[in-house]
């Protein structure tokens, strides 16, 4: 089952086959992204069903998802640089797609937490294996705007899952669908978790039928034993180092904006589910998506003109100003205002994401490309669910103490990411460029 591949690799395959692949990875990533977020408009029932406090709420997240998703990652990853990336990727998707409609049948807190594991164990395969694809499909210089599309998928997922999350949520309240039939013993937020998990399935033949890419670059004969990617990956420690624990600033304000925003306004403002769908899930449907495709469009604009740390740069451009809004958002005296300055937030908060996934791929060889990038994805969450979710759950119930000042703790964690993430980034510039210029000699 090992894909060969060598350092002389043929022609690269038509742009068409590589943006179909684009375009599967981005339909998966839609549908994770619902049965990730949709949750985040359930805080109110779910924590009425179990007698939960936020931070046992945000435990849901940050330890049920967000653990297991990134202790699945690295030997995900590792199986992804070994053996057919399409099959990997096809298999999860219905793995985590059933585990997510199982969150709907769960009766007990520990119920729920368990199917939530399952959800991120499957999803843990996605990123890493579409990464290593997408390196195999496009050449170094165009593939910062395949990536940026794949993962401004992320955005539209989340979108659309508050949008049509919100909806639907509030149609199963008011309506009298779960009065009979087989949905009758279900509240409306688990029959929410029954529909939402089941378009994934769909896509799982599409991604077993795709023909996987001929591996290419250095290293894209074999697999590597682990030892050897461990030797990569310390041989490139300055860069690494500093890119990672920069990177990772970017999803404690995603996961803080994303998991906390709806509380926000449901407390604050007292809007409903529908109304906090539709007013943030437009915003991350529209400034999250232009988001997500200009990093990867700016990083290569600046490549082609030669330089060598484009997706650094790139990304360090854009989120320089989204610890300023993103603080001021939630302190804001009306819902308006919030969301006016969640529109910059979310649009600079998505800008490094195809920075960091393209930067990565350019610096490595071809065998250990989804390890480090499971290496990424595991350092990345496990740093943004912990501060991003949890530290704005534990500072609401300990700190500050009343619900309602949940403003302040999002304002606190989101001021202080991004002037963290453009001091890191700017020590990872050098060893970054020493290395591309190595990679192109």
């Amino acid at each position: 089952m090992n894909t060969g591949g060598n350092d002389t690799a043929p022609a690269w395959p038509p742009a068409s086959r590589g943006w179909l692949a684009v375009l599967l990875l981005a339909l998966a990533s839609i549908v994770s992204q619902w049965d990730r977020t949709v949750i985040n408009l359930m805080v109110g029932p779910i924590k009425e069903a179990f007698a939960l406090d936020d931070t046992s709420f945000a435990a849901l997240q940050g330890v049920a998802f967000g653990l297991f998703y990134i202790t699945a990652c690295i030997p995900i990853g590792r199986l992804a640089d070994r053996y057919e990336r399409r099959l990997i990727i096809g298999i999860a998707l219905a793995f985590w797609s059933l585990f997510a409609m199982a969150s709907g049948l769960a009766r007990t807190y520990v119920q729920l937490f368990l199917t939530r594991i399952g959800v991120a164990v499957g999803e843990a395969s996605l990123t890493p294996a579409g990464f290593s694809m997408l390196s195999d499909l496009f050449p170094p210089e165009k593939l910062g705007k395949p990536v940026g599309a794949f993962l401004m998928s992320s955005p539209v997922g989340q979108g659309l899952a508050f949008i049509g999350g919100g909806a639907l949520l509030q149609w199963l309240t008011t309506s009298p669908v779960l009065a009979g039939g087989p949905l009758a013993s279900l509240a409306p937020w688990q029959a929410a978790f029954l529909l939402i998990g089941a378009p994934g399935l769909l896509l799982v033949p599409a991604f077993l039928l795709y023909r996987e890419p001929i591996r290419r670059g250095t290293g894209g004969a074999s697999s590597l034993p682990a030892g050897e990617v461990v030797g990569i990956v310390r041989a490139r420690s300055k860069a690494l180092i500093p890119m990672l624990a920069g990177f990772a600033m970017v999803p404690v304000v995603s996961y803080a904006v994303g998991i906390w925003t709806p509380a926000l306004f449901q407390r604050t403002w007292g809007w409903n589910p529908a109304q906090v769908g539709m007013g943030f899930g437009l915003i991350m449907l529209t400034f999250g998506t232009a988001g997500a495709y200009f990093g990867g469009w700016l990083s290569d604009r600046l490549a082609s003109r030669g330089v060598l740390d484009a997706p650094l740069k790139a990304a360090m451009a854009g989120f320089v100003g989204c610890g300023f809004f993103g603080a001021l958002a939630p302190l804001m005296p009306t819902a308006p205002l919030a969301l006016m300055m969640l529109a910059p937030t979310v649009f600079l908060a998505n800008v490094p994401y195809a920075c960091a996934g393209t930067a990565l791929q350019l610096i490595v060889p071809n065998r250990a490309r989804a390890q480090v990038s499971a290496i990424y994805i595991t350092i990345t969450t496990l740093v943004g669910l912990t501060i991003g979710p949890m530290i704005v759950g534990f500072m609401t119930d300990h700190v500050f103490h009343d619900p309602k000042d949940i403003r302040y703790s999002m304002s606190i964690v989101i001021g202080f990411a991004a002037p963290a993430l453009f001091v890191l980034l700017a020590l990872a510039r050098r060893p970054y460029r020493e290395l591309r210029a190595r990679e192109q000699h």
